[in-house]
C-alpha cells in the first residue's frame, strides 16, 4: 500500500519533467512549475528539520513545559496528568524521529542534489510516513486531528489574504487533505492512520513555505516578530485556559512553547526560516488550547471568538491609551481590527475561516498589551 500511494504521488510529480536544483535555486522562479516546487519543498532542510522538531515539540510536551529562555516568559497553570506517558514509548518516539527519520530527509536532499528526483521523492515521503509512525505512537488518532485542525488554520491564513498565496498551492493543500480523509475513512489496510497523517504532514509543509522573495531577504525580521507572536498566542491560550485548563489542553499549550523555544534557538542559529515556521506553527498549536476548552463546541465556536477577540482588542486600547497612535503597537492594534472587522463579514457564511481570522485579531491585539506593557 505504501508503495502504491508513493507510485501516485510520483506519477503527479513527474508531470512536465522535474529537474533537479542546486541548494542555490529558489522556488520563487516563477519558471517552476507546481509539481517541482513541490517537491523542492519535500527536501527543503527548513521544512523538513521543521517537521521533525514539530513532532518533537509535541512529544517533549507530554513530558512537561519547555525550558527557560531568557526573553520568553510563559505562565503556566499546575497540571497533574491523570494518565502519565508510557515514558518507553516516548522514548522509542524520539528515538525514531531522531535516528529515522532525520536520516530519511537528508537522503533525501542528497538524491535531489545529485539529480535523482524519483529517489528523492521516495525517500521524502518514507520521512514523512516516519514522523506520521512517531507521532501515532504516542497520541494515537489524536495526532491526525489536531493536525487537520492546523492545516484548516493554514488555509484560512492563505486564503484570506493573512498571508499571500497562489491558488494552485491552496488547491494542493485541499487535495491533501482530501486524501487523507479518504485514507483514513476508506477501506482498511496496513498502517492506515500513518498514512493518512503523512498526506497531512506534506500538506503543513506546503503550507509553510516562504515564496516571496522579500520575505525571503528580511527573514530574520519577519521570524523574530513571528516568536513574539507566538509567544502572545501562548500567554492568551493559557488565560483563556485558566485553572481548570485540562491535559489535552496543556499538551497542546506546552507543544506549542516547546516550538517557541526552538525557533528562538534557529534564529540564534541563523536560521531565520526554521524560526519562522516553527513559531508561525506555534500560533497554529496555540488555537488548539482555545477549541479544546470545555464548553467550547462547533455551534458556539464563532461565539466564543467575537468574544475573545472583542476584549483582546478592548483591552489593548486601554493599555495604548495615551500612548504614541503613530508608533508601531499602534499599527498593530490597527490590523487586529483590520482582522476582526474581516471575520465578521464572512462569520455567518465562513464560520471556520471566521474562527482563525478572530484569532489572529485576538493574538495581534494581545501582542499589542504586551508590547506596552514591556515599554512601561
Amino acid at each position: 500500500m505504501n508503495k502504491r500511494i508513493f507510485n501516485m504521488l510520483l506519477a503527479a510529480l513527474m508531470v512536465g519533467g522535474i529537474a533537479a536544483c542546486d541548494e542555490e535555486s529558489s522556488i520563487l522562479d516563477p519558471e517552476n512549475n507546481p509539481q517541482g516546487v513541490e517537491l523542492e519543498l519535500m527536501v527543503d532542510e527548513d521544512l523538513t528539520d521543521a517537521l521533525v522538531m514539530d513532532a518533537e515539540a509535541a512529544i517533549d510536551a507530554t513530558l512537561g513545559p519547555a525550558p527557560a529562555v531568557s526573553g520568553l516568559e510563559f505562565t503556566e497553570p499546575p497540571v497533574v496528568f491523570a494518565e502519565p506517558p508510557d515514558p518507553e514509548i516516548i522514548a522509542a518516539a524520539r528515538t525514531k524521529l531522531r535516528e529515522e527519520c532525520r536520516p530519511l530527509f537528508q537522503q533525501a536532499r542528497e538524491a535531489w542534489r545529485s539529480g535523482d528526483t524519483e529517489t528523492a521523492a521516495e525517500l521524502a515521503f518514507q520521512g514523512r510516513l516516519c514522523v506520521a509512525e512517531a507521532l501515532i505512537m504516542v497520541f494515537g488518532e489524536e495526532a491526525y486531528d489536531n493536525l487537520w485542525e492546523r492545516l484548516e488554520h493554514v488555509l484560512t491564513w492563505l486564503e484570506e489574504g493573512v498571508d499571500e498565496d497562489t491558488s494552485d498551492l491552496i488547491a494542493r493543500i485541499v487535495q491533501l487533505m482530501d486524501e487523507a480523509d479518504a485514507i483514513k475513512n476508506g477501506p482498511e489496510i496496513d498502517n492506515q492512520l500513518a498514512l493518512a497523517t503523512e498526506r497531512l504532514l506534506l500538506a503543513l509543509q506546503i503550507g509553510n513555505r516562504e515564496r516571496h522573495l522579500q520575505r525571503r531577504q528580511q527573514m530574520e525580521q519577519h521570524a523574530r516578530f513571528s516568536i513574539f507572536m507566538a509567544q502572545s498566542a501562548i500567554n492568551l491560550s493559557l488565560q483563556v485556559a485558566g485553572e481548570d485548563i485540562t491535559e489535552r489542553q496543556i499538551r497542546a499549550a506546552r507543544h506549542a512553547q516547546h516550538m517557541v523555544i526552538q525557533a528562538a534557538q534557529a534564529l540564534e542559529n541563523g536560521r531565520h526560516g526554521l524560526a519562522f515556521h516553527l513559531a508561525r506553527e506555534a500560533v497554529n498549536v496555540g488555537l488548539l488550547v482555545v477549541v479544546l476548552e470545555p464548553g467550547v463546541t462547533e455551534a458556539n465556536l464563532v461565539e466564543v471568538m467575537v468574544q475573545l477577540s472583542a476584549m483582546a482588542i478592548q483591552a489593548a486600547e486601554e493599555a495604548l491609551a495615551g500612548a504614541d497612535q503613530q508608533g508601531f503597537p499602534a499599527h498593530l492594534l490597527g490590523h487586529a481590527k483590520m482582522l476582526k472587522d474581516k471575520a465578521d463579514l464572512i462569520a455567518a457564511t465562513h464560520p471556520r475561516a471566521a474562527v482563525h481570522l478572530y484569532w489572529h485579531a485576538a493574538v495581534t491585539a494581545y501582542g499589542v498589551i504586551l508590547l506596552s506593557s514591556d515599554s512601561a
